[in-house]
């Protein structure tokens, strides 16, 4: 479908995030950036049979949200960070039950400590009542240790880069839970956790987002300034293993399907989502040819570009309950629901696609 379902968030946003895939609708939530009204929460449900996108659930939330993300184990709880006035902070929630029947949400935690403003979180993949977090400010990321049923938080990790290295976002690596990335101004370092200390570095990447393979190890996808999205190996960070085109201006965030690691999303300030295949680096990689050595790697990698947006796409999510669903947010509070064409998901469970 182009142009997808659409829901409006009457204010500005910026983030959206799936909520965990237990739930048996496809839901998403999104934080508004509203500098002079009350900013809020929208949960949102989407119905493959009908079409069609509904509010579910409408949350105060005092300060400005610059990321949200959902709790991997339980659908009702979530992470903001949050900035106003020059305050910054970052706190976990809980949406309340239906029964309850309102637009409060519960403070589990505070995840102070910050000395710099925050930038994003990221929820251990593993976690279950005891979980584990990464928050990253400019100067220094956290690890903390989460109890949500007895609603406490405390430090389990501190790693200060220093101030040379101004941290925009970070990642937990899904297939060793040991290592976190994060991405700077410049580049992006790889940490052990076990010593504290910069496992590797990809310099001169000058991403603004990072998105770990989630089913093939040492794979993982950025996106930045320079338009281009990049793949790469962690174990030959020389050279990236395909470049993708991107958009015609900055590439902002990069998403691989939670299912399919052919598959990949992205958005950028040009007000366009698009929908990309890699799967010639997966048949190079598992065949031991290089990637110009492929009969795909000169096919057209673009599968198909979203335009209902009329503003920058600053937010895009994949549903965890239907792999093919994703939502796309822009910058004017606009949301849409969109899906892989059929033929395309035909084309990816027969093995068959590639450009």
């Amino acid at each position: 479908m182009q142009g997808g379902s659409a829901y409006g968030v009457k204010y500005q946003a910026r983030c959206i995030s799936t909520v965990a895939a237990d739930t048996q609708q496809t839901v998403f939530l999104v934080g508004t950036l509203s500098l002079r009204e009350q900013n809020e929460v929208h949960l949102i449900k989407y119905s493959a049979s009908t079409g069609d996108v509904a509010c579910e659930g409408l949350y105060s939330h005092a300060h400005e949200i610059w990321d949200l993300a959902n709790c991997p184990f339980d659908p009702l709880i979530f992470s903001t960070v949050y900035a106003s006035a020059g305050d910054f902070g970052a706190s976990v929630w809980r949406i309340p039950e239906h029964s309850k029947r309102t637009n409060q949400l519960e403070k589990l935690a505070d995840l102070s400590g910050h000395t710099k403003r925050i930038k994003c979180i990221d929820w251990s993949p593993n976690g279950r009542e005891h979980s584990k977090l990464l928050s990253i400010d400019e100067e220094a990321l956290y690890v903390w240790d989460l109890d949500v049923n007895g609603s406490s938080v405390q430090v389990d990790k501190r790693i200060a880069p220093g101030v040379l290295y101004h941290m925009t976002k970070g990642a937990w690596d899904p297939h060793d839970l040991e290592i976190i990335a994060t991405v700077s101004d410049s580049c992006v370092q790889f940490w052990d956790l076990r010593s504290s200390k910069q496992a590797h570095s990809l310099e001169s990447a000058h991403a603004h987002d990072l998105d770990f393979d989630p089913q093939r190890e040492h794979f993982f996808a950025t996106a930045g300034d320079a338009s281009q999205i990049h793949i790469w190996d962690k174990r030959k960070l020389g050279r990236s293993l395909l470049e993708l085109p991107g958009h015609s201006h900055w590439t902002w965030r990069v998403q691989y399907n939670p299912k399919c690691s052919d598959i990949l999303l992205s958005s950028g300030t040009d007000s366009l989502v698009n929908l990309w295949t890699i799967a010639s680096i997966h048949e190079d990689t598992d065949g031991g040819r290089s990637p110009e050595d492929s009969p795909k790697a000169h096919a057209d990698p673009l599968l198909r570009s979203y335009n209902g947006h009329e503003d920058s796409v600053y937010g895009i999510a994949w549903s965890l309950k239907e792999p093919w669903i994703f939502a796309s947010l822009s910058y004017d509070g606009r949301v849409l629901v969109d899906s892989v064409p059929q033929h395309i998901v035909k084309q990816i469970k027969a093995g068959t696609h590639g450009g």
